[in-house]
């Protein structure tokens, strides 16, 4: 029987930029919307995709509150699991913030971008109903999930950095990276970018490289040489007030002109400007400066994180 299928090499331009718009206008609809508000912390994020509205860069935004915390601490309670009770009651206090970076910079990457997205969607009300908070073993599932099922039919093998966190109103930020550039800490005391040693930077592989350790390929069979071991949780403190943090992918580090990178000539000079401004003020200004250094090479994703009173923002 003859195949009626249209090889996309045969299509109209315009057949070809209707598609591609619509799958920008789908793929943008898991962007970040509404900011969890939190008393003592002022935030900001900001995608700039490199080719049109989405590519490989994605923000995920997780607000605890929508996912009637204090239903479920009453139902734990009642049923004598304090355990899952008190692990839900730390939540009331934070919210979570995913910065990923699916390798390339190409619309089709946010095909990868939403399934990720959905995944996570997925695995947070599991983990909290049964668990009481998001932990290292959803993201041991994904990273499996994405071996098996993108790996061994791409041409081009698609892998993602991924670094999760959880803000808290205090100023703690509890993370944990898949191969993600580490978090940027001004210090507002001493007025400069603080480095962070390496206790607070342990990282695994990104996803989708290696097979979890519990994974198909190595649980029931003959198991591999390298596997993914795991996820390490960091634990960072915002102690001043003023402190800030960034988020980011590696659109920021790598963004140079000739053998000049952005972050190592201009980044703190612009944040010793702006350390008094709100988040999303340094957040543009930023952006702004980072795009009169030079044109950009890749997408970008930036979120601002800064500690100040403690008070509703």
């Amino acid at each position: 029987m003859k195949s009626t299928t249209k090889p996309i090499r045969e299509w109209s331009k315009d057949d070809l930029a209707e598609e591609l718009l619509y799958l920008q206008e789908v793929g943008s609809l898991v962007l970040p919307r509404n900011y969890p508000k939190l008393p003592g912390i002022d935030y900001y994020a900001s995608i700039e995709s490199y080719r049109g509205s989405v590519g490989g860069d994605h923000v995920m935004l997780v607000n605890f509150r929508k996912y009637n915390l204090k239903q479920k601490i009453a139902e734990a309670r009642k049923s004598g699991n304090l355990t899952l009770a008190e692990r839900l009651e730390k939540n009331l206090d934070s919210f979570g913030i995913l910065i990923a970076d699916v390798s390339g910079h190409m619309i089709g990457n946010n095909i990868v971008v939403n399934y990720l997205h959905g995944a996570l969607k997925t695995g947070i009300v599991y983990e909290l109903r049964h668990k009481g908070e998001i932990t290292q073993e959803l993201f041991e599932i994904i990273n499996s999930d994405l071996y098996i099922h993108l790996q061994p039919d791409l041409k081009v093998k698609p892998y993602t950095t991924l670094l999760y966190g959880e803000v808290h109103g205090d100023g703690r930020f509890r993370f944990l990276s898949a191969g993600h550039p580490p978090p940027i800490i001004f210090s507002n005391e001493f007025n400069k970018i603080q480095r962070l040693d390496s206790d607070h930077l342990k990282a695994s592989t990104p996803l989708g490289v290696l097979p979890g350790k519990f994974s198909i390929d190595t649980e029931y069979f003959e198991p591999l040489g390298i596997t993914n071991g795991g996820f390490d949780v960091n634990e960072i403190h915002l102690l001043g007030h003023g402190d800030i943090m960034l988020l980011y992918t590696d659109g920021l580090t790598e963004h140079k002109d000739g053998t000049s990178r952005f972050k190592d000539t201009r980044l703190e000079d612009i944040l010793i400007e702006t350390k008094s401004e709100s988040a999303k003020e340094i957040c543009e200004t930023i952006k702004k400066e980072l795009y009169s250094f030079c044109p950009p090479e890749d997408d970008l994703t930036l979120a601002v994180i800064k500690k100040v009173h403690s008070k509703r923002q």
